[in-house]
């Protein structure tokens, strides 16, 4: 009994401690950085695509016949654990292993972990497959080939599939919206064959800079998110998404992705170019991307809320949505647990991963929402108020 009542009382004195700690901890430092995945490189697939008009316009799609002898295609390439690459390249080969062909692909978007590539290739008149080889981020050579033999035909139909119906003028109307698709897309592939002579292509990655996080407060000094304070250098003309995803990491399995952390407000210096946004402020909000220019360094400060609280266009004020909860009881559980908890964050287009080691948990920022006068957001979470 005295071993137990004394094993007790260091656990008690322990605890203690650890709140203490909690309580005077001002949470602010450096997020720790975590080594990202890094899978083995696999040559995953590679298909033969044919252009069509679509509900939406010109697109390709897969080719469902054989591939013709001396026909130009597009085809996509998709590269499994492409993180792990330093450079790469892709060619067709013979059934004795003949290099036929080197391919000229680019990369479908800057992306780190995006290992979709596209190109035009002229089939060979024999039988082959497709292989891909190049050097990893230790240096190290890599060969991976697809176990598909592509036996190529004499003839087929034209790849083009256009919708049934419709008058002859709409046919020919569609005809060239598609053929100027594929033209644009022939024009990026005679830019590729710049960009990557020999059909090698250098994988140059952004460098990103530590992480610093500390709380995001009210006027009054309530927090009500994290701030993350960063930069990136581009090694190239780049467009990624660089602004963070943010979430609790907690140890109760059911407490797991209820809650996450909703880009607010911040400001990225200089601007970069809009890609397919309103503003820097849409990239922000929305973690849209943006294009990036080679050698400047963008400085990043990022303030996150809890994703159920919105603020108003109209008054600036705050609404908390708690209807998005479908697990209620994990969801009273989780606010009112007053343990502090560590947070990820996680830029994958530039390969980022760090951790938080400790912060407020969500019961601080919903209570200080509330002592700043947040509102019910309603059924609907309107921000038009």
């Amino acid at each position: 009994m005295r071993i137990k009542s004394a094993s007790l009382l260091i656990v008690c004195l322990l605890l203690s401690r650890a709140d203490v700690g909690a309580q005077d901890n001002d949470y602010r430092g450096e997020a720790v950085p975590v080594a990202g995945r890094s899978d083995p490189l696999e040559f995953s697939r590679l298909r033969f695509l044919t252009f069509t008009f679509g509900r939406e316009g010109p697109m390709d799609t897969p080719l469902n016949t054989p591939p013709v002898s001396g026909r130009q295609y597009f085809v996509e390439a998709d590269v499994f654990g492409i993180e792990s690459a330093d450079s790469i390249r892709f060619e067709f080969v013979d059934t004795a292993n003949r290099t036929v062909q080197t391919l000229t692909l680019w990369k479908a978007s800057d992306a780190s972990n995006d290992g979709e590539f596209y190109g035009f290739v002229t089939v060979p008149n024999q039988p082959f497959r497709a292989v891909m080889s190049g050097t990893s981020r230790s240096g190290a050579s890599f060969r991976s080939t697809l176990d598909t033999l592509f036996q190529p035909s004499a003839n087929g139909p034209d790849e083009r599939i256009l919708p049934p119906g419709g008058s002859e003028n709409q046919r020919a109307q569609l005809e060239r919206l598609v053929a100027a698709y594929r033209q644009d897309l022939q024009t990026r592939a005679a830019q590729a064959a710049v960009e990557h002579p020999g059909g090698v292509i250098l994988l140059k990655r952004a460098a990103v800079s530590r992480i610093t996080y500390e709380p995001f407060n009210s006027a009054s000094g309530a927090p009500l998110g994290v701030r993350l304070r960063y930069s990136i250098q581009f090694p190239s003309r780049q467009s990624i998404v660089a602004v963070p995803l943010v979430f609790p990491a907690y140890a109760q399995t059911d407490w797991r992705g209820i809650v996450e952390m909703r880009p607010l407000s911040g400001t990225i210096t200089p601007a970069p170019e809009i890609v397919g946004a309103q503003s820097i402020q849409d990239v922000i909000l929305y973690r849209g991307a943006a294009t990036y220019q080679a050698g400047t360094t963008y400085s990043f400060t990022i303030d996150s809320v809890p994703d159920y609280v919105f603020q108003g266009t109209q008054t600036g004020r705050f609404c908390i949505y708690e209807q998005k909860f479908n697990n209620r009881s994990a969801w009273d559980a989780l606010k009112s647990s007053s343990a502090p908890i560590p947070y990820r964050v996680s830029i994958s287009d530039a390969e980022m991963y760090v951790n938080i080691p400790v912060f407020f948990p969500q019961r601080a920022f919903y209570e200080s929402f509330q002592r700043i006068g947040a509102l019910d957001c309603g059924p609907g979470a309107n921000i038009r108020f």
